[in-house]
């Protein structure tokens, strides 16, 4: 499978005072992923504790920094809907992303790991730089974090990834981002990392994990 290598640019005067970029990649069953996560579900609605207090925390942290954009960090508002109604039960790439995200409090992404075109590396855009999103063109702020391949952006850490390297049905082999935020503890974000890592070594998948230094 392509494990895209991880790099980074330099940080432009005045940019978000982030520190660590981090992938874990590797290839799924996911059969296997889709049962451990419906394992890992039902264990959280009979005994969540305070997996999701803690993680609401945490995304806090990233909502105040989204905040400075004029952007809605979305991970309290799901946060609470799964303290509500449960984790959502979905595809496998998403859903263990989700897992991710909602049982740490820490902003990740997730991408087809063959539609990677080379490595990633982490930059800050350009001014009215713009990528085909989900649903419509993405068009970046001066010095916004984002994530590119050798062919373009594949995601902004405050927007969302793009449409190209999207995880479908059919794939197999996934890279799981893991964002920093200003005041983000650096133990939050390695928790984070850890959720993810032990959750695919569950499931059979040998994990790749890299990190650079922002």
């Amino acid at each position: 499978m392509n494990v895209p290598a991880l790099s980074a640019g330099t940080k432009p005067s005045g940019a978000s005072e982030l520190t660590r970029f981090a992938a874990v990649a590797a290839a799924v069953d996911t059969a296997a992923l889709t049962a451990q996560l419906v394992r890992r579900r039902q264990a959280l609605a009979e005994r969540p504790g305070d997996v999701y207090d803690r993680a609401d925390e945490v995304a806090q942290v990233y909502a105040r920094w989204f905040a400075t954009y004029d952007i809605i960090c979305p991970l309290p508002g799901q946060i609470a809907s799964a303290r509500r109604k449960g984790l959502p039960a979905i595809g496998p790439a998403v859903g263990a992303l989700l897992y991710g995200e909602l049982t740490t409090g820490v902003l990740m992404g997730v991408q087809d790991a063959e539609a990677v075109d080379g490595g990633l590396h982490f930059d800050w855009a350009a001014q009215g730089e713009t990528f085909t999103g989900f649903r419509s063109t993405v068009t970046c702020s001066q010095d916004e974090p984002v994530v590119r391949d050798a062919t373009g952006i594949v995601a902004s850490v405050l927007q969302g990834p793009d449409r190209r390297t999207s995880v479908t049905k059919s794939s197999r082999h996934l890279v799981f981002t893991v964002y920093d935020a200003p005041g983000l503890d650096i133990g939050d974000f390695d928790t984070g990392v850890r959720v993810l890592t032990d959750l695919l070594r569950e499931t059979g998948s040998v994990p790749d994990v890299q990190e650079v230094v922002l």
